[in-house]
């Protein structure tokens, strides 16, 4: 049985109702739903009566929970005596995206480093999402994270806060033709749209530049031909000729520079965005608490 079962469970309880408690555990709704029915699963009960509204718990479900709610405090208490007593030889842990750890991560850790002796950094890559349950949980000092309305995070004002650290754009790039000139452009017509490459329905990326492309209301004809929930995978083929790719600026500077991508249009169609570093507000170390004094200002 995974341990989050009982987590969300225990949620679940509080807030009777399956779409604030997603909310609150950072995941979809279906997500949730299947993580309380494999709980179920396990108990071999139903432990939820999903007819009404509120929902209720059912007898088994009221049993299961004192003993849910000990277990996930026990195991918080333990990890927190577990983390206090080796800090001799801690660890700081920075959860984040797989392409902001490429490309915001690297300068920040140069700076971190110059400035703290003996730092031992473990980085976590996943979504927004799990990276900021981790932090929610205790299992990351801080959470590095695209930030825009239609990426609520949820946090907890009076338990978590958060800072500017940095802005980027995404750029619509191609590789360029002989000429130099984009192999694929903008705007494209209806008999010849433009061959783009996309990112996953489920990337922050993604609500970022639908977000963008929908404020524009410019009259772009686009087929996507690749979709990807990696970034630095649209990047590769989008240097092997196969679209256009809106990506971060940080990620392609040195492929412009070097002419191996240009921009498209940039001043019309790129799309800045922001970046933030959260943390909770009562720092587990002093080292913790140092590194996000020295981040102030990225």
């Amino acid at each position: 049985m995974d341990h989050k079962w009982l987590e969300d469970f225990v949620v679940l309880a509080r807030e009777r109702s399956f779409s604030k408690a997603a909310l609150a555990r950072h995941v979809t709704q279906p997500q949730f739903s299947r993580r309380i029915r494999a709980l179920e699963m396990w108990a071999g009960a139903e432990l939820v009566n999903r007819a009404g509204i509120p929902l209720a718990l059912t007898p088994a479900g009221e049993e299961l929970l004192p003993v849910a709610r000990r277990t996930v405090g026990n195991l918080s208490d333990t990890r927190a005596r577990i983390r206090q007593t080796s800090q001799t030889m801690d660890w700081v842990t920075l959860a984040t995206g797989r392409t902001l750890s490429r490309t915001t991560v690297p300068a920040w850790m140069t700076k971190v480093r110059r400035e703290t002796k003996g730092l031992r950094l473990r980085i976590v890559t996943g979504s927004i999402h799990e990276g900021a349950t981790l932090l929610e949980q205790g299992g990351a000092d801080f959470l590095l994270a695209f930030s825009h309305p239609r990426l609520p995070l949820l946090l907890d004002d009076q338990l978590f806060e958060g800072m500017a650290f940095a802005t980027d754009e995404l750029v619509p790039v191609s590789a360029p033709r002989n000429n130099g000139k984009p192999a694929h452009d903008l705007p494209g017509t209806a008999g010849k749209p433009v061959h783009t490459l996309v990112y996953s329905p489920t990337l922050a990326l993604a609500q970022i530049l639908q977000d963008g492309l929908t404020r524009m209301r410019a009259d772009l004809h686009l087929y996507p031909v690749t979709e990807s929930d990696f970034a630095e995978s649209l990047h590769e083929q989008a240097l092997e000729g196969a679209g256009l790719a809106w990506l971060p600026r940080a990620l392609v500077a040195n492929d412009l520079a070097a002419g191996k991508l240009v921009a498209v249009r940039a001043q019309e169609f790129s799309i800045r965005f922001e970046i933030r570093l959260f943390r909770p507000r009562q720092a587990r170390t002093a080292l913790v608490d140092g590194i996000w004094r020295m981040s102030a200002g990225g």
